[in-house]
């Protein structure tokens, strides 16, 4: 299920921003994401007809191997170099660096809005305190511990009316 909404996002977003991924043509990337605790993704990114596919059915003879945790990936959404993640081992890569570098182009090519997203759904005060929220997410430096830290609050100390 994580593989198909993966899918669409990533796709979604280069129709969004009409990117260009012609240069991945025929790569296949091994992607895994790591939480030390819990979370675990683990797909190929199959790459054709300016489409990416995802695949959980994994295999040997991929183009290049990323590993890296969730507020590295973030951080290559916001721009930080590939290169200077790779001096601080921060992303472990096998095989091809360029595709690799390719993909993280196209990443930081994409900018959403994801405030206008929500509110066709959500309606415009949820959807900018969603915004609000994922840009203190973006400024964290440990985003899943503020995400836990933000729920636990919540439910332990539920808001007031007065």
């Amino acid at each position: 299920m994580q593989s198909i909404i993966l899918e669409r996002a990533l796709n979604f977003l280069l129709e969004t921003h009409q990117i260009d991924t012609h240069s991945l043509d025929g790569k296949t990337l091994h992607f895994s994401l790591q939480e030390a605790q819990s979370l675990t993704i683990d797909v190929d990114f199959i790459c054709t007809n300016g489409r990416i596919f995802v695949t959980t059915e994994t295999s040997d003879n991929a183009d290049v191997d990323v590993k890296l945790a969730p507020s590295v990936f973030l951080k290559l959404f916001q721009g930080e170099d590939l290169i200077e993640l790779l001096r601080k081992d921060e992303i472990i890569i096998n095989g091809d660096v360029k595709t690799a570098q390719l993909l993280v182009d196209l990443l930081q090519q994409t900018e959403v809005d994801l405030e206008e997203l929500l509110s066709n759904y959500t309606g415009d005060i949820i959807a900018h305190q969603i915004g609000k929220a994922v840009k203190r997410l973006k400024s964290s430096d440990n985003p899943m511990d503020t995400v836990k830290d933000k729920i636990v609050h919540f439910l332990t100390q539920p808001a007031v009316n007065k």
